[in-house]
């Protein structure tokens, strides 16, 4: 039985399907479901398995190996990278840190400063107060 067959994207829950199934990865390779050298599905055939599109898929691989949690090799396909790749503090983030760091980051893209996302976080849950 495939690990991914227990997992189910959530439509409804206002994350973007990419970082559920980005999530979902690096905690499995966090917890030591996927160890380092394991072949993960290919993205197509996860993406048949999970019945979203290749393109999100593929949109969450590409996080992944950017932050060395997978190594693609052309030809071969996607594996687990060696532990020393994967940073020991990132092996025990929580899927909301990993969210948390995908703002941060995604801020800092838009020309934001460390300095204005805090103001900015504090003011949207302020606003939350009155919705």
């Amino acid at each position: 039985m495939s690990t991914f067959e227990s997992f189910a994207v959530d439509h409804g829950s206002g994350l973007p399907v990419w970082i559920q199934v980005k999530n979902r990865i690096a905690y499995l390779i966090g917890s030591g479901a996927y160890a380092a050298g394991d072949r993960l599905p290919t993205v197509r055939a996860l993406a048949v398995d999970l019945d979203i599109s290749y393109n999100t898929v593929n949109r969450a691989y590409m996080d992944l190996e950017r932050e060395g949690y997978i190594s693609t090799r052309k030809g071969r396909g996607t594996f687990v990278a060696e532990r020393h790749e994967v940073g020991a503090d990132r092996a025990a983030d929580s899927p909301v840190e990993l969210v948390i760091d995908d703002m941060i980051r995604a801020c800092l893209s838009a020309g934001l400063t460390e300095d204005d996302i805090l103001p900015m976080v504090g003011a949207r849950l302020e606003r939350r107060k009155y919705l």
